[in-house]
């Protein structure tokens, strides 16, 4: 299977869904840090850098969490929920495949309501999905959901279904590969906010953004989890 990674950040999602066996066809990301750690990490894939830009293209799957700045509970909190979104843009590109899949974090109902009915108004049916990083065995809980959607009911189902199996499954491998694991975490620089040192030279610049990235990032157990959801149903 082939998916249209939209939002890709740095290819979490996208690795995610290698890890169930599904092969990025193009990636999109609008900032040029990250898109040259895709480029890195996802040689001779595609990378578009607006999705206004992206033409709808053939693939089995199109993921993505469209920026939920206009949505999100932190944005109600600080007064900024404009209910602004990139989900049609998501939707255009995504004409041409089969499933879509919609991620964004929980707690904006009306939101969910609303790309739900944009997905059913495409002739496919919607399940939610919803859980944490947490239980796929990381350290922090980083909660989200997942809207599922594929003209086929019946496999819709299938997938549906195979979640929480799923959700198990991706936990015992991430446990295995030690992604949780002290070293792992250790590695990964994210101290440079306490250091004070976010605006001073090339490298702090260089750690601010690895650390935005980080935080706009899921861990790819999660994709992994509903890629290997809707492997059952093909």
């Amino acid at each position: 299977m082939r998916s249209l990674d939209l939002f890709s950040c740095i290819g979490c999602h996208a690795l995610g869904f290698q890890r169930a066996g599904i092969e990025a066809a193009a990636l999109c990301e609008n900032k040029p840090w990250r898109r040259a750690v895709l480029a890195r990490n996802f040689p001779g894939v595609p990378i578009f850098d607006d999705i206004h830009d992206m033409p709808a293209s053939a693939a089995d799957i199109a993921f993505g969490g469209p920026p939920c700045q206009g949505t999100s509970v932190a944005a109600a909190i600080h007064g900024k929920r404009d209910g602004r979104s990139l989900a049609p843009e998501m939707l255009r590109v995504a004409a041409l495949c089969e499933w879509v899949v919609v991620e964004q974090p929980p707690g904006n109902a009306a939101w969910e309501t609303h790309v739900s009915d944009l997905l059913a108004g495409t002739g496919r049916h919607v399940a939610r999905v919803e859980f944490e990083a947490r239980d796929v065995g990381a350290p922090y809980p980083r909660r989200r959901v997942y809207l599922m959607a594929c003209p086929s009911l019946s496999r819709l189902e299938i997938a549906w279904q195979s979640v929480p199996s799923e959700i198990e499954r991706v936990k015992r491998a991430a446990d295995a590969r030690a992604d949780w694991g002290a070293d792992q975490l250790a590695a990964i620089p994210v101290v440079a906010r306490a250091a004070g040192d976010m605006d001073r030279g090339a490298r702090s610049a260089y750690r601010k953004e690895a650390i935005d990235a980080l935080g706009d990032s899921n861990p790819p157990a999660m994709a992994e989890v509903i890629g290997r959801a809707i492997r059952n149903a093909a």
